[in-house]
């Protein structure tokens, strides 16, 4: 049998697939059970415990499970979310985390438990920020060790890791892979690999909106760097090997986008330049792990000022990324890492010059609110310095000696990121009766909860309306409740309204807000309940149609 020569490379091609693939499987299941033991004992409890019971919490498990609903009732109307009636278009309100629901919607469609797939969810991204950046790592040909490293700082490095429960901040696992095949695109011209990264693109903006920016900005910036740099930019290839199934596989990027601009628009929404966002001093010195506290006790002692949020990316990653930017100077793809590191850095200091009190403005910047998240992507170039450091200072020794010294490195970067017990709270949702009664009703209809906190108390305000989010969820009807990064000035009002239920003024806008349903829990109202009571009795204009321990429904009409 005759073999010609691209049978040949076709094959040779598709055995360094095979044991590429086998390669980064591995590498997954251990960075999957390092996740496991990095969260303990949370990875244990997933189902009852979350990483801080706040309101932003109750924001991610509720758009999980819409999104999940969405899928398989209105995937077209996703964004048509249930909250903020009667405005449409409400998931445009805040992420919509539709990538990460991929993960979430089989737990949800199997258990119905809410908790365990957002936590399962958020302990998937770990695992892939640090497959993700192994496989760039790899893709840049550093060594199997040197890329582990490069994986473990993504996947565990503090301000990434101790943003868990930010689900939009810690779903940045498609950066290192559209990266790693964007620069694989670069080097070989593998149509392939282009479709990839373009793939890989469109999942992070599906996942991420921050996460997305920073990517846009790395690809930017790396095919700049390629093409100025030598790389021939044959553009009727590139836009050969683009083609119809790169628009295909980019269009979601423009479906997200354009909700995103409508609510905006219609909301009114103009990002303004706010001073004294960047952070303090404390905030580039703080960590929770437990050699980073024993530390900063030690050293610097108790801060003047509560830092804004953890900034300090570890000791050995410093050491390592600062050896990898001097030793790999003159390497085309570690300077490029030194920029990326520096420029993103710029981002949130304001030393030697605040860079962006003059970029926030700029399209997809202006989505950026806390400009100290672009560490994230600081992150993620030190990681890859870091692996570059630990190539060039373990060049000479055998690969046994090297791979040991890999396993050391990674060791004492795991014991200096250890929390233990990792920041958790016990954590149960529960759906009142009242609310799995009105799941039987014939819909749809409009829901509105009550009591409804003063506005002047905004930590109740907002707990209530997640509460009422999450309430929601048993019948995915219309509610007038939201929490979100935008909200109208006509829920404001609405909100402020209905704190003196059932007065004329919260009864007038209930109608004309169009809730059919109030749900009142009395004992939210506590001794005023027997007032509140007769009250509703002499307006003539409720009709109570379901009562249930403490939960109550009433409907439009006269009682019977």
């Amino acid at each position: 049998m005759v073999t010609d020569g691209s049978e040949r490379t076709t094959r040779a091609t598709d055995g360094t697939d095979s044991a590429a693939l086998k390669e980064l499987t591995l590498v997954t299941l251990i960075y999957a059970a390092l996740t496991v033991l990095m969260t303990l004992p949370l990875s244990l409890a997933p189902g009852s415990h979350v990483t801080a019971d706040v309101p932003d919490t109750h924001l991610y498990i509720w758009t999980l499970a819409w999104d999940s609903y969405a899928f398989l009732h209105q995937p077209i109307g996703i964004f048509d979310a249930n909250i903020y009636f009667p405005f449409a278009n409400t998931l445009a309100y805040s992420e919509n985390l539709i990538g990460s629901a991929f993960f979430a919607a089989p737990i949800i469609w199997m258990t119905g438990d809410l908790v365990l797939a957002t936590n399962l969810t958020a302990l998937i991204t770990c695992v892939l920020c640090g497959t993700g950046a192994y496989l760039l790592a790899r893709r840049l040909n550093l060594s199997i060790a040197a890329a582990f490293i490069c994986g473990l700082v993504f996947a565990f490095a503090p301000p990434r890791f101790f943003r868990l429960g930010q689900l939009h901040m810690t779903a940045v696992q498609w950066i290192p892979f559209c990266l790693a095949f964007l620069h694989a695109y670069l080097d070989r011209g593998r149509r392939r690999d282009l479709l990839l990264a373009i793939g890989c693109f469109s999942l992070q903006a599906l996942s991420s909106g921050h996460g997305a920016v920073y990517l846009a900005l790395a690809v930017f910036g790396l095919l700049a760097w390629q093409f100025g740099s030598g790389t021939p930019v044959a553009l009727r290839q590139r836009l050969r090997d683009f083609g119809g199934a790169g628009a295909y596989l980019l269009f979601p990027v423009v479906w997200v986008i354009l909700p995103y601009r409508l609510a905006q628009d219609e909301a009114g929404l103009r990002r303004e330049y706010l001073p004294g966002m960047q952070p303090g001093i404390e905030s580039f010195l703080a960590s929770p792990t437990i050699v980073h506290q024993f530390l900063q006790q030690a050293l610097w002692g108790p801060f003047e000022k509560a830092p804004d949020t953890y900034l300090f990316p570890g000791i050995a990653l410093l050491a390592l990324a600062v050896a990898g930017a001097i030793a790999g100077r003159a390497r085309r793809n570690t300077v490029f890492y030194v920029l990326v590191a520096a420029l993103s850095t710029l981002m949130f200091v304001d030393w030697p010059f605040e860079l962006w009190r003059y970029v926030y403005w700029m399209p997809g910047l202006n989505f950026i609110r806390v400009p100290s998240r672009f560490m994230i992507l600081t992150v993620l170039a030190l990681g890859v310095l870091a692996a570059f450091a630990f190539d060039r200072f373990t060049a000479r020794l055998r690969p046994s000696a090297r791979s040991a010294a890999g396993v050391v490195v990674a060791a004492l970067m795991l014991a200096e990121y250890v929390v233990y017990p990792f920041p958790a709270v016990p954590y149960r949702l529960e759906i009142p009766a009242v609310h799995r009664w009105l799941a039987s009703q014939p819909r749809p209809f409009v829901v509105a909860e009550l009591p409804v906190p003063s506005a002047g108390d905004l930590g109740a305000l907002e707990r209530q309306q997640t509460a009422s989010m999450l309430h929601a969820t048993a019948h995915w009807q219309k509610t007038i409740h939201g929490y979100s990064g935008i909200r109208r000035p006509y829920h404001h009002q609405l909100y402020a309204d209905l704190h003196d239920f059932p007065d004329p003024t919260s009864l007038s806008s209930l109608r004309t807000a169009g809730v059919t349903h109030m749900v009142v829990h009395t004992a939210a109202y506590g001794i005023s309940w027997r007032t509140i009571e007769e009250q509703i009795a002499k307006s003539g204009q409720l009709r109570l149609v379901y009562s249930d321990g403490d939960g109550r429904v009433y409907v439009w009409g006269t009682r019977n």
